[in-house]
C-alpha cells in the first residue's frame, strides 16, 4: 500500500477562535500539492496540524508511512553541519567503528551507506564539500535552508511537509527546491508564495477562510481558473445587484398605484357620486389586495436582496486598486544613474570592486546573483545611503525613491496616513488620503498605526509612498516580493506596471522580475 496522508473533516481555529479553515477533507500521496492562500488564511497552520504539531479543533488526520516536515525557520543554530543533517549521532557511531572503539550496539546500529548519502545530499543542494563540524551558526540564512533540504533527502520520508521552502533561498538555491520537485520519489505538500514553484504543481490546494478548493495543475492553470471564476462572480453579483434595483423600483411603482387608487376612492367618497355600499365594499377590497400585494412586494425584495448578499459573499475580497499611471519627470534616453568603476569594501576584500552601468530615463534593470554578491550595497550605493571607497557615482537631481521588503522607510509609530506625509513633505493631509485610496486604504484603514498593518497593507502603504506626490525618476526595490502573499506580490506588479520611470530591483523572484519587462540584468559574483 502506498504512503497516504489523509484529514478528515479538518477544523482550524486561532488561539481566538477566530476559524481558519472548516471541514477540510483531502489525501495526499505520492502527487506534489501546492498550498495556497492570503497572508493569516490558517496555510502554515495547517502544515503543521498534518505535522502533528498542533491538535485541530475538530477531525481527524491519519498518516500510512513516514511522515517528514521541513520547516520554513530551517534546522536549530545549535550544534554543527552533521547535528544540523539529523545525522549526528549515526556518524559518530561509525567513527568509533573506524577508530576500534566501536561495540556490538554500534556495529548494529551502524548504517554502511550514510556518508555516501550525506556526501549526495549535500552535492544536490551546492553544498558538497562543506565540513560536517562547521557549526550551523556559521551558515547563512540561505545555506541553512539548503541544509535544510539536504536533511530531508537524507531522512528520505514518504510524504514531505514543506513550509516556504524557497524563503531567503537566492537564484540557485530556488533551482535547488525545483530540482527536488522533479527527482522526490514521494509525495510533496508545499505551503508557498513562490509561482515559479507553484507551477510544478499536480494540483494545488486555495485556502480562504474558512472555505478551500482544489484545483488540477500548476499555478497558470490555477490562475486561469481563479481568475474565470472571480469574473463570473463579479457578473452574477452585478445581475443579482440588478435585479434587486427592478424588484424595488417595481414594489415602490406598485404602492404609487396603489396609492393613487386610494385617493380617487377618497374623492369619489367625498363627491357623493357612488353609494357608500358599493364605496365601502370597493375600499374593503382595495384595503385586502393593497396588503397582499405589499406583502408579495416585500417578500421579492427580500428574497433579490438575499441572493444578491449571497453573490456578495462570493466577490474576491483582496484589495481593489485603482492606481492612477504615474509619468516620471526624466525623459527617454537621460541618464538617471552611473557607476563608473566603483569599489566599496575593504581593500583585502572588496564587496564590490570596479563596477560600471548605466541606467537612463524609462529603463528597468535587474540585479541578481547568489546571497553576499552585493546586490543590496549596491542599491545602498545607488541611493547615497553609502559612499563609494573608489570610483564616481552619478543620480539625477529628481526624486529617488526606495522599497525594501519590510518598507522600512515608515515609521511604525505613526499612523499610516502621518508616516506618508513625513516621508513626502509635499505632500498635504487630503493629497495623502487621495493616495493611499489607490492601494484600498481608506478613511479608517489610512489612520491605522504602521505597526499594526499585515505585510500586504505596508507594502501598499509604501507603494503609496513611493507613487504618491512628486513622482520619481527612479525606484530601488530592494526584495519587495519576499514574505508577501501573492496577492500582495500581484498588487506590487499592477502599480509599478503604470509607472514610466527607470527601476533598478534586486528579487530572485523570477515570476515578479518577468513582470516587469526588464531591458537588461546586471549579475554579480559572490568575491
Amino acid at each position: 500500500m502506498s504512503a497516504c496522508l489523509s484529514a478528515n473533516s479538518l477544523s482550524l481555529h486561532t488561539p481566538d477562535h477566530t476559524c481558519l479553515l472548516e471541514g477540510f477533507t483531502l489525501s495526499f500521496s505520492t502527487e506534489v500539492t501546492g498550498i495556497v492562500g492570503p497572508n493569516g488564511a490558517g496555510k502554515s497552520t495547517l502544515l503543521k496540524a498534518l505535522a502533528g504539531g498542533v491538535a485541530p479543533s475538530s477531525g481527524s488526520i491519519s498518516m500510512h508511512g513516514r511522515l517528514g516536515w521541513l520547516e520554513q525557520s530551517g534546522p536549530d543554530a545549535k550544534g554543527d553541519l552533521a547535528v544540523g543533517l539529523g545525522v549526528g549521532a549515526a556518524l559518530a557511531c561509525l567513527k568509533r567503528i573506524t577508530e576500534g572503539l566501536g561495540d556490538a550496539a554500534d556495529f548494529e546500529a551502524a548504517d554502511w551507506t550514510l556518508e555516501a548519502r550525506v556526501e549526495a545530499a549535500l552535492n544536490r543542494v551546492g553544498l558538497g564539500g562543506m565540513p560536517l563540524d562547521r557549526p550551523v551558526s556559521a551558515l547563512s540564512g540561505g545555506q541553512r535552508a539548503r541544509l535544510a533540504l539536504a536533511r530531508a533527502w537524507i531522512a528520505a520520508p514518504d510524504i514531505l511537509l514543506m513550509d516556504e521552502p524557497t524563503n531567503n533561498l537566492d537564484a540557485d538555491g530556488r533551482k535547488a527546491v525545483q530540482q527536488m520537485l522533479s527527482d522526490w520519489p514521494g509525495g510533496l505538500v508545499i505551503v508557498s508564495h513562490d509561482r515559479a514553484i507553484l507551477e510544478h504543481m499536480d494540483r494545488i490546494v486555495a485556502l480562504e477562510s474558512p472555505g478551500w478548493a482544489v484545483f488540477g495543475g500548476g499555478w497558470s492553470e490555477y490562475a486561469a481558473q481563479r481568475d474565470a471564476a472571480r469574473e463570473r462572480a463579479q457578473a452574477e453579483h452585478d445581475r443579482l445587484d440588478a435585479e434587486a434595483r427592478q424588484v424595488k423600483r417595481a414594489a415602490k411603482e406598485a404602492e404609487a398605484r396603489l396609492q393613487r387608487r386610494a385617493r380617487s376612492g377618497k374623492a369619489q367618497r367625498a363627491d357623493g357620486s357612488q353609494p357608500k355600499v358599493l364605496l365601502d365594499a370597493m375600499k374593503n377590497r382595495s384595503e385586502a389586495t393593497a396588503g397582499r400585494l405589499a406583502g408579495l412586494s416585500q417578500k421579492r425584495v427580500g428574497e433579490a436582496e438575499a441572493r444578491l448578499d449571497t453573490a456578495r459573499g462570493q466577490l474576491h475580497k483582496g484589495p481593489k486598486l485603482s492606481i492612477k499611471a504615474v509619468a516620471a519627470d526624466s525623459p527617454q534616453g537621460r541618464t538617471v544613474l552611473a557607476f563608473e568603476a566603483v569599489c566599496f569594501g575593504y581593500d583585502a576584500a572588496p564587496v564590490i570592486q570596479d563596477l560600471s552601468f548605466a541606467l537612463s530615463g524609462g529603463a528597468r534593470m535587474a540585479i541578481t546573483g547568489p546571497n553576499g554578491a552585493g546586490k543590496t550595497t549596491v542599491l545602498k550605493l545607488a541611493e547615497g545611503v553609502l559612499a563609494p571607497g573608489r570610483g564616481e557615482i552619478r543620480r539625477t537631481s529628481g526624486r529617488i525613491a526606495r522599497l525594501d521588503q519590510t518598507v522600512s522607510d515608515l515609521d511604525p509609530v505613526l499612523s499610516v496616513v502621518d508616516a506618508l506625509r513625513a516621508r513626502n513633505r509635499s505632500l498635504s493631509r487630503n493629497a495623502a488620503y487621495a493616495a493611499l485610496a489607490q492601494f484600498d486604504l481608506r478613511n479608517t484603514d489610512a489612520e491605522k498605526s504602521v505597526a499594526s498593518l499585515s505585510g500586504g497593507e505596508r507594502l501598499r502603504a509604501g507603494l503609496a509612498g513611493v507613487l504618491g506626490g512628486e513622482p520619481p525618476e527612479l525606484i530601488l526595490l530592494d526584495e519587495p516580493t519576499n514574505h508577501l502573499d501573492i496577492e500582495a506580490v500581484e498588487a506590487l506588479e499592477q502599480a509599478l506596471s503604470v509607472f514610466s520611470g527607470a527601476l533598478l530591483a534586486v528579487s530572485h523572484d523570477e515570476r515578479f522580475l518577468d513582470a516587469l519587462t526588464l531591458d537588461s540584468t546586471l549579475t554579480l559574483t559572490r568575491r
